[in-house]
């Protein structure tokens, strides 16, 4: 017998009772969901993405620091010689990155515009949305320092193999 789910042995306060009952008597029946919202072709979901990303560029100076720091790293790995498929690592971790400060510029976005940002909730979606930047941030910057130091080490004959990258 799952006892999860059964009713506890002493009676609820009623108070909290109505209290719920109050609140759930204001909530308004969402609206139904539909299979498409507005149908966009490909142009217009194009245009959109563009759009979005000018908005964030334009909304956050991160942006700028990260985009310096990936030229740097480009020019180092051009010079460095590195190969396709450190260049593939290099690229994907720059797309992580990206990826995750446009997710945070989104959630910064809808708390400021849905409230007071400092609100403790809207703080820690905020503060969440950071932490997944911070995450992808050393981890791109795990994978720059190993393609790097790796090329570096095959360079300088620190390798038995000069493959490696």
């Amino acid at each position: 017998m799952d006892h999860a789910f059964t009713e506890p042995a002493s009676n609820p306060d009623p108070r909290a009772a109505s209290a719920l009952d109050e609140r759930l008597s204001d909530l308004e029946p969402s609206a139904p969901l539909t299979a498409r919202a507005g149908r966009r072709n490909s142009r217009e979901k194009f245009a959109a993405g563009l759009c979005g990303l000018k908005h964030a560029i334009r909304g956050d100076s991160s942006f700028f620091a990260h985009g310096y720091r990936g030229i740097l790293i480009g020019i180092t790995a051009a010079m460095l010689g590195v190969n396709v498929r450190g260049w593939c690592l290099l690229v994907l971790g720059a797309c992580l990155v990206l990826l995750s400060e446009l997710t945070h510029s989104a959630v910064d976005t809808l708390a400021r515009t849905v409230g007071d940002p400092d609100e403790p909730r809207l703080k820690t979606a905020r503060e969440i949305a950071a932490a997944g930047v911070l995450v992808a941030a050393f981890s791109s910057g795990a994978v720059t320092i190993i393609v790097l130091t790796l090329k570096l080490g095959e360079l300088l004959g620190w390798f038995g193999d000069p493959s490696v990258l």
